[in-house]
């Protein structure tokens, strides 16, 4: 019988990570072929379109910033917490006294955890480690360390920075960019200056890129960037504006190495703002401390400023709203399987929120807690942060070529253009 080498790449595909793992083992044939370049791109595009093969990850200060994943192809009934083993031992090196969204009493939480997840991209994460940054592929169990390569640059603790972690598919690298800007309080020369290093793991080099002027990062600590159609984005000031609620979206090319502004919603007033992905697109959050609302909108078509499609809002009689005072924080993570709902959720709490679209409404809260802070910790929101991982075969040697989904190619595409 004649072996058919598509039918068997086309049921392969529809296996689950865990299983293709074990498959690996049956034959030299089988192993070649589950480690291809081909298969590899063809299983994530495939995951990616099916909106199957998604995974919760969420940092946690307790037991000493743990790191769970939750299966969201599982029933809602079935999904539970399932603890991770990093590569390496976490640290913290300094911690804050900060309101919680929720509830209204302060906690202590780590100002720089070292261990947070900074990036999702293609299935790896990217986070901190005591040296440098860690790239690691939870399923695979494979990971690869990555120097501290921004070193050159001067900071301190208090400096304002971004950092991302995303995927250049004309070249087949994936980068690590941080930008640094000096804190006025202790600097006195160049106070605004921004100077960034980008990483390129295919090169396995750092490269100094042209300082930033004109900006304003209206923060101090890390802020991690949103990979979407190519480019890593963040939420800055104008220098002329940053005392002021005008915000800018800060977007950096992987390919061309270069940055520029992108649009956003024609909106007025005094407003929250933050970033996040939702289905490959770009999201944007909103809020008003004095209005008391949120509303999320969706750039359907990257760089056109007419996409900008509001898909959310809830005002403030409704329950989400009851005690928060940091709205904007409020991250769409992604849709349902069926598209009707979307999972949003707070950082630095346990608490997310299935919203229902054709309702309009906030449906239920979703409590994903460990059992050591259900015994130990339970009143304790502490949650560092939440990212959608895929769950993949792309190895973090970089040395095969995985080429990007299809609709991240399209909207890199669209936006050359």
């Amino acid at each position: 019988m004649k072996f058919d080498y598509d039918l068997f790449m086309e049921i392969l595909s529809q296996l689950p990570i865990e299983t293709l793992l074990r498959f690996r083992c049956l034959s030299k044939k089988c192993c070649s072929c589950i480690d291809s370049p081909d298969f590899i791109y063809f299983h994530l595009n495939r995951s990616i379109k099916t909106c199957t093969n998604r995974s919760l990850i969420i940092d946690d200060v307790f037991p000493e910033g743990s790191i769970y994943a939750v299966d969201l192809d599982s029933s809602e009934s079935d999904r539970s917490l399932v603890e991770l083993h990093r590569p390496y031992k976490p640290f913290v090196n300094t911690v804050e006294s900060v309101l919680s969204d929720t509830t209204d009493r302060y906690i202590v939480r780590p100002r720089k955890f070292y261990s947070d997840v900074f990036g999702s991209c293609n299935g790896l994460l990217a986070m901190y480690n005591c040296s440098g940054v860690t790239l690691w592929n939870p399923s695979t169990k494979k990971h690869r360390n990555i120097p501290e390569f921004w070193s050159d640059i001067e900071s301190n603790t208090c400096d304002r920075i971004l950092e991302g972690f995303g995927y250049d598919p004309i070249n087949n690298d994936y980068k690590v960019i941080m930008i640094y800007q000096r804190n006025e309080l202790h600097y006195k020369a160049k106070l605004h200056e921004i100077k960034s290093v980008v990483y390129s793991l295919k090169g396995n080099c750092s490269t100094r890129i042209e300082d930033l002027n004109g900006y304003y990062i209206s923060f101090s600590g890390h802020s991690a960037g949103v990979s979407v159609g190519g480019s890593l984005h963040w939420v800055v000031s104008r220098e002329e504006k940053r005392y002021q609620f005008d915000k800018s979206i800060l977007a950096f090319d992987l390919v061309n190495e270069k940055f520029y502004e992108l649009p956003k919603p024609r909106i007025k007033g005094e407003l929250f703002v933050s970033l996040s992905e939702l289905g490959g697109s770009l999201a944007i959050t909103y809020s008003s401390s004095t209005r008391m609302f949120i509303e999320i909108w969706v750039m359907k078509e990257y760089g056109i400023i007419d996409s900008w499609t509001k898909i959310i809002r809830i005002d403030g009689e409704e329950n989400l709203l009851k005690s928060d005072r940091y709205a904007a924080n409020l991250r769409p993570l992604c849709y349902s399987k069926t598209g009707g709902e979307i999972l949003v959720g707070y950082p630095y709490d346990e608490y997310f929120v299935s919203y229902d679209l054709e309702e309009k409404i906030a449906k239920r809260g979703v409590v994903f807690r460990s059992p050591e802070r259900e015994s130990i910790h339970s009143d304790i929101p502490n949650k560092i942060s939440a990212n959608i991982c895929m769950r993949s075969l792309v190895p973090v040697n970089f040395s095969s070529g995985i080429a990007e989904s299809s609709s991240e190619i399209q909207s890199m595409e669209r936006k050359r253009t």
